[in-house]
């Protein structure tokens, strides 16, 4: 019985021995990254193939286009919110709601525009084949139909009646 026992034990020992080599040895890349100074763009220089010197630019352009983003962010928040007041007030689209709405377009649309400059800044520091790969995926990710535009591939069901 203890023979068992010591077998089974042993067993499940050189399988977590097993599994924790497995484990460490194919997640070393990833964990480098978690412990770089900027993790959440460390990604971009294993998968773009950046210089330290490339990276450290796409760093500093994202360091100066965070707090631009941050204030569209914010601006685009706030637009939304009215509209929302807006439009709890009546039942009948006024030149009021007409005019947030433009309003809203044209702070979408200026975000949108420093949003692409940014991704075009970003692939000129990058080796010319890698940055058109950055662009198409940008593009891929960012540019993306909405679920309240018709011929869009995500449907959007309606909201349910109570």
């Amino acid at each position: 019985m203890k023979r068992s026992w010591l077998i089974i034990l042993g067993g499940l020992a050189l399988a977590v021995c097993a599994y924790a080599c497995i484990y460490f040895g194919t997640t070393v890349a990833e964990r480098s990254v978690e412990r770089s100074n900027r993790p959440e763009l460390a990604w971009l220089q294993m998968e773009f193939q950046l210089t330290d010197a490339q990276l450290t630019r796409v760093v500093e352009l994202h360091n100066a286009y965070a707090p631009k983003c941050d204030e569209m962010c914010r601006a685009i928040d706030a637009k939304n919110a009215e509209i929302k007041r807006l439009l709890a007030a009546t039942n009948v689209i006024t030149p009021e709601i007409k005019q947030a709405l433009a309003q809203a377009a044209e702070i979408r649309a200026e975000c949108e525009t420093a949003m692409l400059d940014h991704y075009y800044k970003v692939a000129q520091t990058m080796p010319a084949e890698q940055g058109r790969r950055y662009l198409e995926w940008v593009q891929q990710e960012t540019l993306k139909p909405s679920k309240m535009m018709p011929g869009g591939t995500q449907s959007a069901s309606p909201p349910a009646m109570p």
